[in-house]
């Protein structure tokens, strides 16, 4: 006889969880939930020109920034959109439980003006999950070849 994979999943999660194991099971999915915060489009972003979007269009386009920089002159738009969802089972013999997680992508919007508050550079970026939206805006800023101001965002 043949068993179809899938359709043994739900009888292996039982099993595992019966002889007293846990169970974590990723699966991906399309990114069609936002978890956190207000996503930022490409299309949104079809405005911004180098050396020409004033950061008083930014913020009527898109809105108040999550993050000000203020020495570093950047505003920092972020969010997070669902990636996967982790199934857990865990348990021993005759006892056990399950539930589900959202696994998050952070999405930054980081947008850095000049002295005359002339949008300079832009980029919409993933920031990896094991790195802080800190990090990840220090190195953006250091990347330009640009010196770090002291007080970095935390």
């Amino acid at each position: 006889m043949v068993m179809n994979f899938r359709a043994s999943i739900p009888f292996l999660l039982c099993l595992c969880v019966w002889l007293g194991s846990c169970v974590m099971l990723p699966l991906p999915t399309s990114e069609d939930r936002v978890l956190t915060g207000k996503q930022v489009t490409e299309e949104q972003l079809l405005f911004l020109t180098s050396g020409k979007t004033t950061k008083q269009e930014v913020l009527e386009r898109l809105g108040s920034p999550r993050v000000i920089w203020e020495d570093a002159r950047v505003y920092v738009y972020n969010w997070q959109m669902r990636q996967g969802i982790l199934f857990l089972a865990w348990g021993a013999y005759y006892t056990g439980g399950f539930g589900m997680k959202d696994i998050p992508r952070h999405y930054l919007l980081l947008i850095r003006f000049d002295e005359q508050d002339r949008v300079r550079r832009f980029e919409r970026t993933v920031c990896p999950l094991h790195r802080s939206y800190a990090d990840c805006l220090r190195e953006w800023v250091e990347s330009a070849g640009s010196a770090v101001p002291r007080n970095t965002p935390k």
